[in-house]
């Protein structure tokens, strides 16, 4: 199997997927084949989950932001339709952004970039997750100091998220927000465009974002004892053990449950369609 059907894979299937799962799966060959594969640091990025190694799907690709641009390496598509919720589509209405994966130019920068296998809903997680201009940060403020909004001044005006950001790496019971369809976190989410039906898909967004942040700010050993610190001993022990030479410092949507084609493990596809 191709490094691009590993990528669509692991796109339908929330941006990240177990390593044992994917190996597990029997289509993309053996045990070696697929680590060869994921070790492309260019296209995949490993961390850790409730002590289980996964794998994430990188990319350099962005949605482009000029209303007239005439040739760049993005992609050209209506951010809305790229959701699955452009207005003008659901009305019938003809809109004037494109909506063609498959036109001349992003058939073309889809394939350099080893995307064209990607349908709209598996490029959407690719995008959501690798392109910074399509979802608001989390606040930092938020996340220090006490009271309902921390340190932030901004309060529920705030155009970041406020959500615990410990509760990316794993179950938390503080007092902060732990769900996106609060309020604010909501708000702020719909201000960037992201329907109603995205909304219960980011964590696994924002948990995959996390894991590219710290590999893109280097972080090797750093970022994998951060990762490994939001788990209990036990799971220390079993994840430390899992780790292959090549991964094993690095630190790494939707709804419906998907049943792979030889194995019985359960993953999710993305529910925008």
């Amino acid at each position: 199997m191709s490094e691009s059907a590993v990528v669509k894979f692991i796109c339908a299937n929330q941006g990240s997927v177990n390593v044992g799962d994917l190996v597990a799966n029997g289509c993309f060959g053996s045990d070696r084949d697929v680590r060869r594969i994921i070790s492309n640091q260019d296209k995949f990025v490993m961390c850790f989950s409730g002590g289980e190694q996964k794998v994430v799907a990188k990319t350099e690709l962005q949605l482009c932001r000029a209303r007239d641009c005439r040739a760049c390496s993005n992609v050209h598509l209506c951010k809305n339709f790229l959701l699955g919720a452009c207005p003008f589509t659901q009305a019938s209405r003809s809109c004037r952004l494109p909506h063609e994966l498959t036109s001349e130019h992003n058939a073309e920068v889809l394939r350099q970039h080893g995307l064209q296998e990607l349908d709209r809903a598996e490029l959407c997680t690719l995008l959501l997750q690798n392109d910074g201009s399509l979802l608001p940060p989390i606040c930092h403020d938020y996340n220090n100091g006490t009271g309902l909004t921390g340190r932030c001044r901004k309060g529920d005006s705030c155009n970041r998220l406020h959500i615990c950001e410990r509760y990316m790496l794993g179950p938390c019971k503080c007092p902060k927000a732990h769900d996106f369809g609060e309020p604010q976190p909501l708000k702020a989410l719909q201000a960037r465009g992201v329907p109603d039906q995205l909304v219960h898909t980011m964590k696994y967004v924002y948990f995959n974002k996390e894991a590219l942040r710290k590999r893109e700010n280097g972080g090797h050993r750093n970022s994998y004892q951060q990762m490994l610190r939001a788990f209990s001993s036990s799971d220390i022990h079993a994840a430390a053990a899992s780790v292959p030479d090549y991964a094993g410092s690095d630190d790494g949507l939707n709804g419906r449950p998907r049943q792979m084609r030889k194995k019985s493990s359960k993953f999710y596809k993305p529910g925008v369609t």
